[in-house]
Formats: C-alpha cells, sequence, structure tokens
C-alpha cells in the first residue's frame, strides 16, 4: 500500500512538473525590433502578449491531434524521428554511466572504507575528496586535454565509432561514482562493531565474507535510496560532456534547439523548436520517473528486516 501511494505522488509530481515544462517553453520568446534616430539603431525590446502565448499553445495542441506529432524541426523533419536518433545515442551513455556509478562507486567504497590512512592516501579518500571537490566542467577539460596529448590514438570527438558512447559515459559517471562511494563507505562504517557482525563472526565467517554477505547487503538500502539524485548528477552533467566531446546526443540537440543567441539577438532566422525542447525535457523527466521507481522496488527487497 505504501509503494503504491508513493509511486502515485511521483506520478502526479512528474506530471505537474511536466505540465509547467510545456507552458515555460511554449512561453513567448520573441523580441520586439525597432529602428531610432537618422543611424537608425536597432532598438530591443519585449511585451508580453497573451495572445502570442495563446497561439503558441494552440499551435501546439493541434500539432499533436491533427498532424499526430510534437511540430518540425528546423531540417524539416518531425520532431520525433530526431528525439528517437538522439536520445538513443544518449541513452548508451546514461545507461553506462549508471552502471560505472554503481559498480566502481561501490568498490571505490569498499576500498575507503579499509582506507587506513584516511585523506592522506591519494587513492582511497583522498581521491574521493579531490574528485567532488573539483568543478566537474574543470574536471572533465582536464582529462580530455590528457587524453588528446597522451592518448591520441583514442577518437575521442564524435559519435561514429562503437566505443563513442564510452567515453563520456565515463565522464558523465566521475561526480556521481565518488557520491555513491562516499555513502558506501559511510554506510559500511555505521554497519561496523553492530551485534549481528560479532555474530557472525563467531560463527567462523571471514571478514569478506562478513563484508559481502550481511554488512554490503544493509549498505545497500542508503545507496539505493539515492538513485534518483544519482540520476540527477548524471543527467545535470550530459549537457557539458556532448558538447565537449561533439557527441551529438540528445542534451546537444536540445541545446541547440534552444538557439539562445539568435533568440537573444532578435535574429530573422531564429527557428522555434519548441516541440523538439518539450519532448527532449519529457524523456529525461521519463528517465528520472523510471529511475525513481526502480529505487522503490529495490528498496522494498533489500529494506532490512
Amino acid at each position: 500500500m505504501q509503494i503504491s501511494w508513493n509511486i502515485t505522488k511521483s506520478l502526479l509530481f512528474f506530471l505537474l512538473i511536466g505540465i509547467l515544462l510545456t507552458l515555460a517553453v511554449l512561453f513567448p520568446r520573441s523580441p520586439e525590433i525597432g529602428v531610432s534616430g537618422k543611424a537608425m539603431t536597432l532598438e530591443y525590446g519585449y511585451e508580453f502578449s497573451w495572445k502570442a502565448y495563446g497561439h503558441n499553445i494552440s499551435t501546439f495542441l493541434e500539432d499533436i491531434t491533427d498532424r499526430g506529432t510534437l511540430g518540425f524541426t528546423r531540417y524539416n523533419n518531425p520532431a520525433e524521428e530526431e528525439i528517437i536518433l538522439h536520445m538513443a545515442r544518449s541513452l548508451k551513455v546514461i545507461f553506462t554511466a549508471i552502471m560505472f556509478t554503481m559498480i566502481f562507486g561501490v568498490l571505490k567504497g569498499i576500498y575507503d572504507f579499509y582506507d587506513r590512512w584516511g585523506g592522506w592516501n591519494i587513492f582511497g579518500k583522498g581521491l574521493t575528496w579531490i574528485v567532488q571537490s573539483i568543478p566537474d566542467f574543470f574536471l572533465l577539460i582536464c582529462l580530455q586535454w590528457l587524453i588528446i596529448f597522451y592518448l591520441p590514438a583514442i577518437r575521442i570527438f564524435g559519435h561514429d565509432h562503437w566505443y563513442s558512447f564510452l567515453l563520456p559515459a565515463f565522464l558523465v559517471s566521475l561526480y556521481p561514482m565518488m557520491y555513491v562511494a562516499r555513502i558506501t563507505s559511510a554506510s559500511l562504517s555505521n554497519e561496523k562493531g553492530k551485534p549481528y557482525i560479532q555474530v557472525a563472526r563467531s560463527k567462523g565467517l571471514t571478514s569478506k565474507k562478513v563484508l559481502w554477505k550481511h554488512m554490503l547487503r544493509n549498505s545497500f538500502y542508503p545507496i539505493l535510496s539515492n538513485l534518483p539524485a544519482m540520476m540527477l548528477y548524471l543527467l545535470s552533467n550530459l549537457l557539458i560532456v556532448e558538447y565537449l566531446l561533439d557527441y551529438r546526443g540528445a542534451a546537444y540537440r536540445m541545446f541547440q534547439a534552444f538557439d539562445v543567441n539568435k533568440a537573444l539577438s532578435g535574429s530573422m532566422n531564429f527557428i522555434n523548436e519548441s516541440g523538439l525542447i518539450i519532448g527532449f525535457g519529457l524523456s529525461f523527466m521519463t528517465i528520472v520517473f523510471i529511475s525513481q521507481l526502480i529505487s522503490l522496488f529495490m528498496l522494498k527487497l533489500v529494506e532490512p528486516k
């Protein structure tokens, strides 16, 4: 009953966010352009119009109901075609990144738990602290620079090679990986010294068996409860990684669809791709919602008895 109520609350919340996202994207963004003086100086202004806002909403709804599409892109393609194409590329990065995060994050947390040198060990808690302290974009640029100059055989730009998604997945997962490592290390520290640990060792179980069979299982609860937060970390890093590596995924294409420079300058070449932006936004929201559902069901399985 409790899990059904949690799912219902999450669904209603995401529906509300989806509606607000749609209304925000359809908000009129076209500035008013005029000229003044003998020099014909361009002047930009903006005045909100309910009529223009209503026109955007009605056009979007007509595209869905009458034409069966979210709209058309600058390449005269239905928005759904580009959403499927670019989301398929990004999903490879996202799924691989979450695997890197969970597997290597837990292993790093176990290593940190046994780290006797504390913050002085650069490969232990010190590395976890450093990665979480450095700004994400700076760390990504440094790693990109190292690969370009010291591993030139690896083609890190684009999405054409079969392995092109691996490096973006690793870069996207770095911060969430250290986040999981800290949670794992702290959870194992909380389990250490509890009565059931002493009972297990009195039965002759080795330290490794106690760790993998008992301590780690109880530590999965706080890890899985933070799964939606990890997914948000992944998605928040996706744009900068795709942009720096020229990986033409969903985040890259969504940023292109905003066309910020032309929208702010009032360029006549500005192309409105609101339907594409809404589609990508709802797709990312669906990924977060699915991660929350997985978290709820997995928590039910690993809940301490």
